[in-house]
């Protein structure tokens, strides 16, 4: 590379990233986010914003081609589609191959796997033909592109085959190409490995030549499930993720990319029906929200009573206005949203296993297990007492922004109810409220959760916030000045709660559970907020 020419990195996105499972199949693995930025931003910010990206496309090619144009809009990003990207010949060797015009036949260039994140200790200027090593256990070895070490000289490979020895080290999948002819040649003229197309092949040519050197880097390697689950524990102490969705913050943009496209066309939608309300959206792809971030911080970090004051005031003359709905239009949409969801969410919750092991008591109060409490439910009461207003959907407190002239804006707001976008149920919003006050969410995903069976008492252990339970009590009182019935409000907070269940991992996947047993219990015989349960 000459002096002041610009670096030219390659990205491969093509592969279907089969070893990511069927939860996380949905979202092309370089979108996956780490610490709210999907793994290719962190390869982008390592190697540099001002370089030329050439990226290969081709699984899930519009989420990648759409992250990378909302996220970097100051990047130059070359899309190439890979064909074939998946099947017979396909593999990141033909995927490379497919990216060389666009890199440029006498280009020296690097190469990075879209799976994995990249340490400090590389020193990205040298020049020469180099490849990123690191030591992997020798039972692993066999996953791993591995090389034959003299010094720092690679005199052999073993394209994924198990390998032991001090002298082996395996593929990072990063690598620095400045011989280019030679290993265009060796890349063009070579085989398949385990039936596909590798990057082997080029480097093989490069062995042969003598001019291949080895560099030891930090790598953490995320290109199965349980290895990116893995991080994100090691990361945040707990892995809060929702499928379907995955939220970025990057370059001053939240970003968020949804499984379901309506789902993304629906929060679009209904921004522009609250203005000043909502976030100004950013025009997005199909599948996208995007907006610029806001300075300020969330209701978790100050939440206090007088600001709960505010707060209320706000949401009563910015967003609970009246809704322009029909009666028998809102009943069938409660029950729609009410018994009909739960009763899918608790069909998914017993597909994940999470209806076993239901003690008889949590925190030393007698509960029901949740199928006879949902036989116990007065559905006609959720599906006719509610109050059709405009309604955010996800009311906790780490979707309330107070900037810093103490003024509000509301995020992450949910895009429609039971498929109406204009009109929602006040009480739900008010439930969602005190569920928050009730469960800490900004500190359970920060790891502050447990659940322990003692006996037949399963003890849960959360945080909620402070002064707890008169925040709950000044909810409920605006409720009540709004004509709402608080037991109907304090139903809604277990059904919420057990509706979160089939979307969380262990051991946050029980404790909503077992804390939907309390309030939806307590709520039926009429009795007030469970205690005794959060820490």
């Amino acid at each position: 590379m000459s002096v002041g020419e610009r670096r030219t990195v390659c990205i491969l996105c093509a592969g279907v990233g089969s070893r990511m499972g069927r939860a996380l199949g949905w979202v092309n693995k370089a979108l996956l986010p780490i610490d709210e930025r999907a793994i290719i931003s962190w390869l982008i910010e390592r190697f540099g914003g001002d370089a030329r990206y050439v990226i290969g496309l081709g699984h899930r090619a519009g989420q990648v081609r759409g992250y990378l144009e909302l996220a970097h809009p100051e990047t130059e990003f070359v899309f190439v589609e890979v064909e074939p990207w998946r099947g017979a010949g396909s593999g990141p060797g033909r995927s490379l191959l497919c990216c060389r015009e666009a890199i440029g036949e006498r280009r020296a260039f690097y190469f990075a796997p879209c799976d994995a994140l990249l340490g400090e200790g590389v020193d990205l200027e040298r020049g020469g033909d180099w490849v990123g090593v690191s030591e992997v256990p020798e039972a692993e070895s066999h996953k791993y592109c591995n090389f034959e070490l003299e010094g720092d000289r690679v005199v052999g490979i073993a394209d994924k085959r198990r390998v032991s020895g001090a002298g082996r080290r395996a593929f990072t999948g990063v690598m620095r190409i400045e011989s280019t002819h030679t290993f265009w040649k060796g890349l063009a003229g070579g085989g398949l490995v385990e039936g596909e197309s590798q990057v082997s092949n080029g480097l093989e040519a490069l062995v042969r030549g003598g001019t291949l050197r080895a560099v030891a880097m930090d790598w953490t390697d995320l290109g199965d499930e349980r290895a990116y689950r893995r991080e994100l524990v090691r990361r945040a102490g707990f892995d809060f993720s929702k499928p379907g969705e995955a939220l970025y913050i990057v370059n001053g943009r939240v970003i968020k990319l949804f499984e379901d496209e309506a789902a993304a066309r629906g929060r679009a939608e209904r921004a522009g029906l609250g203005p000043g309300v909502f976030p100004e959206m950013i025009e997005a792809p199909s599948g996208f929200v995007a907006y610029r971030y806001e300075a300020g911080r969330t209701l978790y970090h100050s939440i206090d009573r007088e600001r709960l004051g505010r707060l209320l005031g706000w949401l009563e003359g910015a967003l609970w206005r009246a809704a322009d709905a029909g009666a028998d239009g809102f009943e069938a949409a409660c029950e729609r949203f009410y018994r009909e969801k739960t009763l899918a969410r608790v069909r998914r919750l017993e597909e994940l296993g999470g209806l076993g092991g239901q003690a008889t008591r949590v925190g030393g109060v007698e509960t029901a297990r949740v199928e006879t409490l949902l036989e116990r439910v007065d559905w006609s009461m959720l599906r006719r007492g509610g109050e059709p207003v405009f309604f955010h959907g996800d009311l906790q407190f780490d979707n309330v922004l107070e900037r810093p002239d103490g003024t509000f804006t509301l995020l992450d707001w949910r895009q429609d109810f039971a498929g109406d976008l204009r009109s929602g149920d006040l009480d739900y919003d008010l439930a969602k409220m005190i569920g928050g006050i009730r469960m800490n969410y900004a500190r359970i995903k920060r790891g502050e959760v447990a659940h322990e069976t003692i006996g037949d008492d399963a003890r849960l252990t959360y945080p909620s916030c402070p002064d707890a339970a008169a925040l709950e009590g000044d909810v409920l009182a605006y409720g009540v000045s709004r004509g709402r019935d608080p037991r109907r409000i304090r139903l809604i907070v277990g059904l919420i709660y057990l509706n979160m269940a089939a979307l969380h991992g262990e051991p946050f996947r029980r404790v909503l559970r077992d804390a939907a047993r309390v309030a939806i219990g307590q709520a039926i015989e009429g009795v007030g907020r469970a205690g005794g349960c959060a820490a």
